[in-house]
This record gives structure tokens, C-alpha cells and sequence, in this order.
């Protein structure tokens, strides 16, 4: 927890923006002076700053619903020189490797997960927010974008498919059942370390899709790069569309991943992924159905359990 007996001023650290945003809003004395939306504003900011990290002055104002200067008059009453300046803070946040504590620390002392052994009611905010992911990703999804990711993935001469840390599973479950529709599937994991060499094969023709929640993991936005760079495609597939992934390609699939969770709720990309590969074997019909047979035979065959 933080220690909310007293903090830096100007604040060093989002920790200690956190501590201020609780003491202004518990009335405390030694609290800044912060008008009921400026405290809301910065509440907000808090609850996501990873895009208090990445956008400009202007979108993270238009996401908030507020005027640029109303960033700039919080900066002010909070001590620092300026936007800027307030910026860097969720910036250095988000650069070390500290962003699920600091957002467990921030569910905890906001009392936006109950406490004191209220286990059911926890259980079921977590499992309202995931059903409200789950029905923004659907009422979201771009039917044409959809259809064009799942004929990009048909045409491609060979697709790789990159996640890394916790989007691996995804990345694995996508790159596993695409393999039973069409060859030349390649999972990009860390053994080896070989992951930026793996991309030197790709080129026009071939399709990188790029499994992503921010905070991003760096190496697969260097792997999408790479691949763009020698003219490949690139399929993202995140939880947000000021996403480095998304900001790199015009064919991107949202899943949505918000509420009381200590991690990236993953439900909505699992769902996504499915939707992704029926529409796929629905485009491909009977050639759909051989493949599979054809890679059942040969499980068959080793007698693979």
C-alpha cells in the first residue's frame, strides 16, 4: 500500500499521484487543492495510465471528455510545471516494469475491488466486467475488418503469429488451431533468443499477426516493425486502439479489457481469436474440412496423445 501519511510535493512518482488522489479525495488537510473535477479527471487518469503514458495533450484530453487545458490547470494544482511534466510521470510508471502493482496498489486503496472478505461480491464485479468486455468486443467488432483479417490469413504465403509474456496464450491458441486450417504457421516464442533473427524470412506476401495488451512487451512491436519493414502485413489483434500495434497497421481487432482486475482481462481476445478462425474455415469451406482431416491423420499416425 502507500503510505498516505505524507507525500512528495511536487509529486515524484504515480505512487504518489495515487497518494494525493486518495488524501484530496478523503478531504485530508494536507491534500492539494483540487476542484471536484479536477480529482475526478485525475481519478480517471490513474485508473488508466497507460494512456495517460502514450497520448498527446489533445487525445488524452478528448478520451477524458475535457479540454486540453483542464490537463494542463490539474498539472498545475498538483505542483508540476505542466502537462509535460505529469506526462513523465505515468511514462517513467510504465517503463518499470511495475504497472500491475502499481494498478493492484490503485484497485486496493481507490476501493475499486471490495476488501474485508467480501469474496462473493469481488467474484462477481469481476465476472460483470468480464461480461461487459466480452459485449463491447462483439457490439465492436468491424464485420469488414473481420472478413479481411480472416482472408488475409487465407492468402498469406506463410504466417507468423508473435505474443510474448501474457499474451502467449493467445499468440499459441491462435497459431495452434490455424495450423489444423493452413500450412506454413510459425509460433514466434523467446527460445533461443532468436526472435528478431526468425523474422529476416518474412517478406511481401506474408503476414505477421501481433498479440499485444499494453503495456506492450517490446520485442513483438520490434518483430511487427521488422516484418512491415520488409513488406509484410500485419494483423494486431490488442485491447486498445492508441495501441503501438494498432497505430502500425489499418487491420486491427479490439478486445476489450477493463474492470477490478489485478492483469489484462484475457476472456475477450480468446473470444476474438474464435471468431477470427471460424470465420476463416467458414470462407474456406471443404478445404477447411481436409486440412483438418489431414492433420488429425497424421496425430493418428504418431498416435499423439
Amino acid at each position: 500500500m502507500a503510505d498516505h501519511e505524507g507525500f512528495d510535493t511536487p509529486p515524484t512518482s504515480v505512487a504518489a499521484l495515487q497518494a494525493m488522489a486518495i488524501a484530496a479525495r478523503r478531504g485530508e488537510a494536507q491534500a492539494p487543492r483540487l476542484t471536484p473535477g479536477g480529482l475526478k479527471l485525475l481519478e480517471q487518469l490513474l485508473a488508466a495510465p497507460e494512456l495517460a503514458a502514450t497520448l498527446s495533450i489533445s487525445a488524452l484530453a478528448h478520451e477524458h471528455g475535457v479540454n486540453a487545458s483542464s490537463l494542463t490547470r490539474l498539472a498545475h494544482a498538483l505542483g508540476l510545471a505542466g502537462f509535460k511534466t505529469f506526462q513523465a510521470l505515468f511514462r517513467a510508471d510504465a517503463t518499470s516494469g511495475a504497472f500491475y502493482s502499481t494498478r493492484a496498489e490503485r484497485l486496493l486503496d481507490l476501493g475499486q475491488i471490495p476488501k474485508d472478505g467480501q469474496h462473493p461480491i469481488q467474484r462477481q464485479a469481476l465476472w460483470q466486467e468480464e461480461m461487459g468486455n466480452l459485449s463491447r468486443t462483439a457490439e465492436g467488432l468491424d464485420e469488414a475488418m473481420l472478413a479481411g483479417a480472416a482472408r488475409a490469413l487465407i492468402e498469406a504465403r506463410r504466417v507468423h503469429v508473435v505474443g510474448q509474456r501474457a499474451c502467449f496464450a493467445g499468440a499459441h491458441y491462435l497459431s495452434y488451431y490455424l495450423s489444423y486450417l493452413r500450412s506454413d504457421v510459425r509460433l514466434i516464442d523467446s527460445v533461443g533468443g532468436i526472435n528478431l533473427e526468425a523474422a529476416r524470412e518474412l517478406g511481401p506476401g506474408d503476414l505477421v499477426v501481433g498479440v499485444s495488451y499494453r503495456p506492450e512487451t517490446r520485442i513483438s512491436v520490434d518483430y511487427c516493425q521488422q516484418a512491415l519493414e520488409q513488406g509484410a502485413q500485419l494483423l494486431a489483434l490488442t485491447n486498445h486502439p492508441a495501441a503501438r500495434l494498432a497505430t502500425m497497421t489499418e487491420m486491427t481487432l479490439l478486445a476489450s479489457a477493463e474492470g477490478p482486475f489485478f492483469f489484462n482481462p484475457m476472456s475477450s481476445l480468446f473470444v476474438v481469436i474464435e471468431m477470427l478462425l471460424s470465420h476463416l474455415a467458414h470462407d474456406m469451406g471443404g478445404d477447411a474440412v481436409s486440412s483438418i482431416r489431414r492433420r488429425e491423420a497424421l496425430i493418428a499416425r504418431w498416435q499423439i496423445e
